[in-house]
């Protein structure tokens, strides 16, 4: 058996955010797509959400693997003031058919905000209760785009790039759809 963990973490962009109702940010859909073909080859899976400015994120995988991503993380001046809010060894993942979920949760966020007495996503203030519900939120809402491989998939190089590249325009449509739906 493996030595699986999971990690959720948050971290605030050092990007400039456009404004919601705008669609997925840019920055945002390109960390995605570089996440789901990076992800795919290190065997992790996780989920993704974004809000005023911050990132929660949980990530599964075997322990290397996790470690080796947080140390590249930590590095990666697309964020800063990384917080791990937990860590633990895990039977099976929770995002097995996901290198790397997104969930627009806008309506269901806001009703947890509120009820956790929260203006705004601020992740740094959640309590253990509040990372569960959100983690919860993530595993049981449909994906924004569908994955662009398993976690068990092989693709390297140019098909993995064209995917990439293909992932993010279709990102920047659905979400555009979604929006006009909203």
């Amino acid at each position: 058996m493996r030595d699986l963990v999971q990690i959720v973490y948050v971290s605030r962009s050092t990007f400039a955010p456009m404004p919601p109702e705008r669609g997925i940010e840019p920055s945002v859909a390109r960390i995605l797509a570089q996440s789901r073909i990076n992800n795919a080859r290190r065997g992790l899976v996780g989920a993704l959400y974004f809000g005023d400015g911050c990132f929660f994120q949980c990530l599964e995988g075997p322990v290397a693997a996790v470690d080796g991503l947080c140390a590249a993380l930590l590095r990666d001046p697309r964020h800063t003031d990384l917080r791990v809010l937990s860590r633990r060894a895990i039977e099976h993942t929770s995002f097995s058919a996901w290198s790397m979920k997104y969930v627009p949760l806008d309506a269901p966020m806001q009703s947890l905000l509120r009820q956790s007495g929260l203006a705004r996503f601020d992740p740094y203030r959640f309590d253990e209760a509040t990372v569960a519900r959100v983690l919860d939120m993530l595993r049981n809402a449909g994906g924004l785009a569908d994955p662009v491989q398993p976690a068990a998939s092989r693709w390297t190089g140019r098909r993995a790039a064209w995917a990439a590249g293909l992932l993010a325009v279709a990102l920047v449509a659905v979400a555009a759809a979604w929006m006009r739906r909203a």
